[in-house]
């Protein structure tokens, strides 16, 4: 069991807070611009094991640099549930991810067209049972694509990510589709399912669903 217990691990940072903010909606917040969001996030089959959930409060601090590329400031913490009595998981996770605007709809193109990239340091607090704290570390990129419909914002995109832990590496590939329902100019709020191709050494390859809501605010 300990052996198993640990192999999770080794995977539950690529999962954590792994939504669409990379990308969230392919539309740039416009030079000077800030925008703020609140996030949760429930993962199914986690570890491969359709009795483990993880349940990730988030959310993100964001900037216009310029008209097109924004910086994200990325925090978030995890619970796993469902392990065994006396195992426990906690991920809390910080990190930094850039968007570029590649195309903004306009009356001549449908579409709005978003490349991202960023990095995430993490830090497992678990269980002494199971080898006490980690720290870990993510790399991402993705491409995303979004359509204003007024109220609607529906949109798509495509991430790879890379987590090391323990000198570990498991990638993913997440798939997420989503739509944003703005109540003014300035707020929406962001309804999304992911799903997640894990690549994992300890415990093979397999897909897991996640569903998001979060609420943002342009400032």
């Amino acid at each position: 069991m300990r052996s198993f217990i640990y192999a999770l691990l080794l995977v539950l940072a690529a999962t954590t807070l792994a939504s669409a903010e990379l990308l969230t909606v392919a539309n740039p917040l416009g030079q000077g611009k800030w925008g703020v969001a609140a996030a949760y996030l429930m993962d199914s089959n986690v570890g491969n094991t359709s009795g483990y959930g993880m349940g990730t409060i988030g959310g993100y601090a964001a900037y216009g640099l310029t008209d097109k590329l924004d910086l994200y400031l990325n925090l978030g913490s995890a619970n796993v549930s469902g392990l065994p009595a006396g195992i426990s998981a906690q991920i809390t996770a910080v990190g930094l991810t850039a968007k570029y605007a590649v195309i903004e709809e306009s009356s001549d193109m449908p579409v709005s067209v978003a490349i991202g990239g960023g990095y995430r340091s993490q830090n497992y607090v678990q269980s002494a049972a199971i080898g006490g704290n980690m720290n870990g570390s993510q790399i991402m990129a993705g491409v995303g694509v979004s359509k204003v419909i007024v109220p609607f914002i529906p949109y798509a995109g495509i991430a790879y990510r890379s987590t090391s832990l323990a000198g570990a590496s498991t990638p993913q590939y997440d798939l997420t589709v989503g739509s944003a329902v703005a109540w003014s100019t300035q707020g929406a709020v962001f309804f999304e399912y992911t799903l997640q191709s894990i690549n994992s050494t300890a415990l093979g390859n397999y897909t897991s669903g996640q569903i998001g809501i979060d609420v943002a605010y342009k400032i």
